[in-house]
């Protein structure tokens, strides 16, 4: 295989598997930003998918200008010195959260589906999560690589047949939403949706751009990334649909979904669910704990131990609340560096 094409496998997988996370995979963050707006919501997804390749592309672009060893050297370039160190310190915070989200997601699939404790599930999580994080931006690129392919597969044997055309044409003529969305107006809450999740991807998106050297990998990689994300939540979203408003109920609505399939379906797709949720996990700490690390005198071991067991506690909270609260805080704030991120070329000449 030509060197370019496995480097551009290699930037779509990363991408893909660096926002399919807890939130994305499990169906509730795509619940919670559009299927709860119904045929606009579908709508949303599009919008959000542009925004992904467009704005994907351009934070790896710019990785592989600044030879960017952490996110921090994306956001002072994109954002000034000024505002740059206030939006690397949000990041900073808002990285941590997610993580919390991530923990609590992997707890929530073990729960479900194996009958695990809560605590147990997040906890091995975490474990396994500190053994592979030690070997750096090129395991995340391998782990991603594996798990994002049989995550497609999985997912279109599992979502797609639970898709229903006549039970979507039902719902979305008489669409009665059984909750909240994350704001009162569809294509705000995709905005936010985007922004966040590239606003938290920049944590491995920037070291990405810096790891490849072939430009042209990083273009056609950001492009295909955001063209999957975009087709995956698109699945996940009218799958969700079609068994609504009962697949509004559950912590993991894809699982749900995935139950009226056979057993076998069922457990694989539920422990790929779990090595998306693994995978988005060790990426967050490496962008956080690599951040950190380059302004400090503490080891990367011990702040991604500190990290991981703070992370631990929050995520005790449960996962969907967390989602709801924190998921929409985060899109709001993250507005700022993406109206930074596509403004900047107005006012930088080089």
């Amino acid at each position: 295989m030509p060197s370019h094409i496995r480097d551009t496998w290699k930037v779509a997988t990363t991408f893909i598997g660096t926002i399919v996370g807890a939130g994305f995979a499990s169906g509730q963050e795509i619940l919670k930003f559009f299927g709860h707006f119904g045929l606009p919501g579908v709508i949303g997804i599009l919008m959000s998918c542009i925004i992904f390749c467009a704005g994907g592309t351009l934070i790896m672009i710019l990785g592989h200008k600044l030879k960017a060893c952490s996110f921090g050297d994306v956001v002072t370039y994109v954002c000034g010195s000024r505002l740059g160190r206030v939006v690397d310190l949000v990041l900073g915070v808002f990285l941590f959260g997610s993580l919390s989200v991530m923990l609590a997601g992997s707890g929530a699939v073990l729960c479900q589906q194996w009958d695990l404790p809560y605590w147990l599930g997040t906890l091995v999580t975490l474990l396994i999560s500190l053994a592979i994080v030690l070997s750096g931006i090129r395991g995340i690129i391998n782990a991603n690589s594996v798990v994002v392919p049989l995550m497609i597969t999985i997912c279109l044997l599992a979502i797609v047949p639970a898709i229903s055309g006549d039970r979507l044409l039902a719902i979305c003529s008489d669409f009665r939403p059984v909750s909240r969305g994350a704001s009162s107006l569809w294509y705000v809450s995709a905005l936010l949706y985007a922004a966040y999740n590239l606003t938290l991807g920049v944590s491995v998106l920037a070291p990405l751009g810096n790891e490849i050297k072939d430009r042209r990998s990083l273009i056609y990689g950001g492009v295909v990334g955001g063209l999957g994300l975009g087709g995956l939540a698109m699945l996940i979203n009218l799958a969700i649909l079609s068994h609504y408003p009962d697949s509004a109920g559950y912590e993991i609505p894809s699982l749900f979904i995935a139950g009226s399939m056979t057993t076998l379906i069922q457990t694989v797709f539920s422990f790929v669910l779990w090595a998306e949720i693994f995978t988005t996990i060790i990426g967050t700490i490496y962008g956080l704990a690599a951040r950190i690390t380059a302004d400090t005198r503490f080891s990367y071991l011990s702040v991604t131990i500190v990290l991981l067991i703070g992370a631990l506690v929050l995520s005790q909270f449960g996962f969907s609340g967390l989602v709801g609260t924190l998921y929409p805080l985060f899109g709001y704030v993250s507005l700022v560096f993406l109206i930074c991120l596509f403004s900047f070329p107005l006012f930088k000449k080089n």
